[in-house]
């Protein structure tokens, strides 16, 4: 799936690229009322929108990494932005000050592998399936795990 982009053409495409994510992401994220809802609704909003435009979060992923250091200052970008969804779980954890301060960037890069593996084997359409699990570890460490694991279960249905 992967292609060679010029340099101007492929800062043009993940810049459109961006944008489009992050409205579908930020719409879901302010649907809801509680941050662990927020978070919940923009993992699924994302992983639907990677499984609807495969190409799209290919660009974002895989080829930005491919990019060399362009396209990897871009792909660090898309991972801040994710990472600073999920600051605001520090403040809802008792242990918040005591979360390794690389924690948002880990959770956002680890979300962002499990897109680009499944969308570089051309398995983009398993990622609706794989919310919930993608929930159950993004909030995990904010929450607790029962916490988390009941509010993965809410997203199945």
């Amino acid at each position: 799936m992967s292609k060679s982009f010029p340099q101007d053409d492929f800062s043009r495409a993940f810049e459109a690229a961006f944008a489009r994510l992050q409205v579908v992401v930020e719409e879901a994220y302010v649907s809801r009322d509680a941050w662990p809802a927020q978070v919940a609704a923009a993992i699924r909003a994302g992983f639907e929108f990677g499984a609807e435009n495969p190409a799209i979060a290919n660009l974002l992923t895989n080829e930005a990494l491919a990019q060399g250091r362009d396209g990897i200052a871009r792909y660090h970008r898309l991972i801040d932005y994710s990472a600073g969804l999920l600051a605001p779980g520090r403040d809802l954890s008792p242990e918040g000050s005591l979360l390794p301060e690389i924690l948002e960037t880990a959770i956002a890069s680890g979300i962002a592998t499990l897109v680009s593996q499944r969308v570089d084997q051309g398995r983009a359409d398993e990622l609706p399936a794989l919310v919930p699990d993608a929930v159950q570890f993004a909030l995990t460490p904010y929450l607790g795990s029962d916490a988390a694991r009941q509010i993965a279960v809410e997203t199945q249905g």
